[in-house]
C-alpha cells in the first residue's frame, strides 16, 4: 500500500511539473490614443421676454417673429429651433406692486458654429434677449471618432509590446485578454472673455472672441500577448 501511495504522488508531481512547463509566458501592456475635434452641434438655450416700450408692451409674438426673421437671414433652418418653456411675472420688484403680465419664452436652438451664433445674437432685440446660454456640444460623427481612438489604442499597445519583447530578443505571439479603461467622456468647457448676455449690447464693429476648446476624444486598453 505504501509503493501504491508513493507511485500516485510521484504521478502528482510530474504532473505539477508538466503544468509549470506548459504555462503560457505573457506581457501586459496599456495602449492610449487621442484626437481632438471641434463641435459641429452646439446647442444653445434662448429665453425672449416682454417689456415695456413707450408705456406699449413689446409682446412674445414680436420678439420671437424678430428671431425667426434673423434665423432665415442666417440661413438657419426653423427647425432647428425648438420651444423649451414659457413663463412669466406680473410683480414690479422695484415698485413693490404688481404690474402688467411680462411673458417669458426660452427655445433651444441648434447652429454648427459660433460665428452664426455671434451673427445672430447682433441682429436680435437687446432687450428682448433676456438670456442666452450654451447647454450642450458635440460633433455629428463623435462615435466614429470614438472608434478611431479605439483602433489606435490597440496598435499602440501592440507596438508597445513588440519593441519591450524585441529589445530581449523576444516576440509577440497573440491577444489573451483585452480590457477597454473607460474614464467616462468629459465635454469641453467653454471660455469667453464676455457673457453671452453681453453680446446683444457690443458695439456692431465688435468681433466676438468667444471659442470653443476643442472636444478631446481619447481611449485606453489594456492588453495582454502571448510570447513567442
Amino acid at each position: 500500500m505504501r509503493h501504491v501511495f508513493i507511485a500516485l504522488l510521484l504521478v502528482c508531481n510530474l504532473f505539477a511539473m508538466a503544468q509549470n512547463d506548459t504555462k503560457i509566458r505573457s506581457i501586459e501592456v496599456k495602449g492610449s490614443s487621442e484626437m481632438e475635434i471641434t463641435p459641429n452641434e452646439i446647442f444653445v438655450s434662448i429665453a425672449l421676454k416682454e417689456y415695456k416700450k413707450g408705456g406699449d408692451k413689446v409682446s412674445l409674438d414680436e420678439l420671437e417673429a424678430g428671431l425667426i426673421k434673423a434665423l432665415k437671414k442666417l440661413d438657419i433652418a426653423e427647425e432647428n429651433l425648438r420651444v423649451q418653456n414659457v413663463y412669466g411675472y406680473n410683480w414690479n420688484w422695484r415698485k413693490k406692486k404688481a404690474d402688467d403680465f411680462l411673458g417669458t419664452k426660452s427655445f433651444l436652438l441648434e447652429v454648427s458654429d459660433l460665428k452664426k451664433l455671434n451673427d445672430l445674437v447682433q441682429m436680435m432685440d437687446p432687450e428682448g434677449l433676456n438670456n442666452m446660454s450654451v447647454q450642450s456640444y458635440s460633433h455629428s460623427d463623435i462615435e466614429s471618432f470614438r472608434k478611431q481612438v479605439k483602433i489606435g489604442a490597440m496598435k499602440a499597445a501592440k507596438e508597445k509590446a513588440t519593441y519591450l519583447l524585441e529589445s530581449v530578443d523576444e516576440k509577440v505571439g497573440r491577444i489573451i485578454e483585452v480590457q477597454e479603461i473607460d474614464y467616462g467622456y468629459q465635454p469641453p468647457m467653454m471660455r469667453s472673455n464676455m457673457a453671452m448676455r453681453e453680446f446683444a449690447t457690443a458695439s456692431n464693429d465688435y468681433e466676438s472672441n468667444v471659442d470653443f476648446k476643442k472636444i478631446k476624444v481619447r481611449a485606453e486598453m489594456r492588453v495582454v500577448f502571448e510570447i513567442e
